[in-house]
């Protein structure tokens, strides 16, 4: 219900229990030029109705897109089941599980959770999540820091550019980091670089599979790499990807992370979305966010508890084993809604229309005669060349048509006319044969 507060009345009793005559004798810290010399002009009040009204004429005037851009989130359908679950008042207004006998349902979900992730990823141990697929990579080379005792991190140069400043603002003033080139004609990463580089004080190499354009990498070579100069292998991963590709744990990871916005979460203008990270079992102990377990209690009565959490309340600042303080549960409980909502052949239904619909865009401007800067397979995006400048190309259809057609990639680092292409399962052919007459 709407809380209207009883304000006069309200602010006369904590007057009187403080013993003073006004607000001023509080704010007396506050200097008096910049104190406020009138009231602000608030418009008139408006019925709850009214504002109903007006917010729904508001909304009118949003341009609903067609998108085709990629780069790490994606234009997913979102079936209303997770919208449902996730409005549910238990979940949406609940707190931290300190106490587990009240919060059985939210503990009961971290664990489904994890368990389901561990089994997306292949991986041994996952927590209940990160704030977002940027900072649980930062968090990585964090852990990989404390596991080598190391001081120097080489990321993929391929890899998401809002990651890599993620990584690069964690990692200011207490490590390294290092890029690997990639091959021009490729895409990939280059290996002989990444042999090159690997020196005494470096502790772990992280990549993106599939990488920044779209492109799937050999993991199982670089894991080869990483495993004969005993440095950790990080892998960014796509967690819809892993129902058509070798999952993180197929190619001995040590640690693996991802965004999980591909499984359940609306675009949302770019968040809230959740992260998540990944693990050997024999580093548990060093991984950042919380763990939550299933236990018996003294009666033989199944439930659920918190097993790790890394709080810096609890413990100075720099001995923390991580500064985050909470997760995204509820962004969680939406993609463990979703996946179990979709099941294993749903999924993987998901991934190969993505797939095959990102295919039939490329093919179809290959006819066309465009050309490519990558001939390398990929899975949900791909980078083509323009024949006029991508930014006014991208903002014409967006105004004109109501079609995103992709993301310029002149900001990073790319001549002008360079273009990224992503596709989901969501669009029909007709709407794909759309987007490809723009071209």
């Amino acid at each position: 219900m709407p809380f209207i507060p009883d304000k006069e009345r309200a602010k006369k009793k904590f007057l009187d229990f403080l013993g003073i005559k006004s607000l001023d004798e509080l704010l007396w810290v506050i200097p008096d030029e910049i104190k406020l010399k009138e009231e602000i002009p608030l418009p008139y009040a408006l019925s709850e109705s009214e504002v109903e009204k007006y917010v729904k004429n508001l909304a009118k005037e949003n341009k609903i897109l067609k998108i085709f851009g990629g780069a790490g989130a994606y234009d997913h359908y979102v079936p209303p089941v997770v919208r449902f679950v996730m409005r549910n008042p238990s979940f949406l207004t609940a707190y931290t599980p300190y106490q587990a006998e009240v919060s059985q349902g939210t503990l009961q979900l971290m664990y489904e959770f994890q368990t389901a992730i561990c089994e997306l990823s292949g991986m041994d141990i996952s927590n209940s999540s990160m704030y977002d697929g940027a900072s649980a990579l930062a968090e990585a080379i964090l852990m990989a820091k404390r596991i080598k005792k190391k001081n120097k991190v080489l990321i993929a140069d391929n890899m998401n550019p809002f990651y890599k400043k993620v990584c690069e603002t964690y990692a200011k003033h207490t490590m390294e980091i290092e890029y690997v080139r990639y091959e021009r004609k490729t895409g990939k990463i280059d290996k002989d670089d990444l042999n090159k580089k690997i020196k005494d004080e470096v502790c772990a190499f992280a990549f993106q599979h599939p990488n920044f354009f779209g492109i799937l990498e050999d993991p199982f070579e670089i894991r080869e790499i990483t495993k004969e100069r005993s440095i950790l292998l990080i892998s960014v991963f796509d967690p819809l990807s892993v129902l058509l590709i070798s999952p993180p744990g197929e190619y001995d990871a040590d640690i693996a992370v991802c965004e999980g916005q591909v499984l359940g979460l609306p675009l949302s203008f770019g968040g809230p979305y959740v992260g998540i990270l990944t693990a050997k079992r024999e580093y548990m102990r060093m991984m950042p966010g919380r763990i939550a377990g299933r236990t018996v209690d003294r009666e033989g009565n199944e439930g659920f508890v918190m097993v790790l959490q890394t709080r810096e309340q609890h413990i100075r600042r720099e001995k923390a084993t991580s500064n985050i303080c909470t997760n995204q549960m509820l962004c969680a409980i939406g993609v463990l809604a979703y996946i179990l909502y979709m099941g294993k052949e749903g999924l993987k239904e998901t991934a190969l229309k993505t797939h095959l619909n990102t295919k039939k865009i490329k093919d179809s401007l290959a006819e066309k005669g465009y050309t490519f800067p990558f001939e390398s397979p990929f899975f949900r995006e791909f980078v083509v060349e323009l024949k006029v400048n991508a930014e006014e190309f991208v903002k014409k259809n967006v105004l004109e048509k109501g079609i995103m057609p992709g993301i310029p990639l002149k900001k990073f680092g790319f001549d002008d006319k360079y273009l990224l292409i992503g596709a989901t399962e969501k669009y029909t052919e007709s709407e794909i044969n759309e987007l490809i007459s723009l071209f």
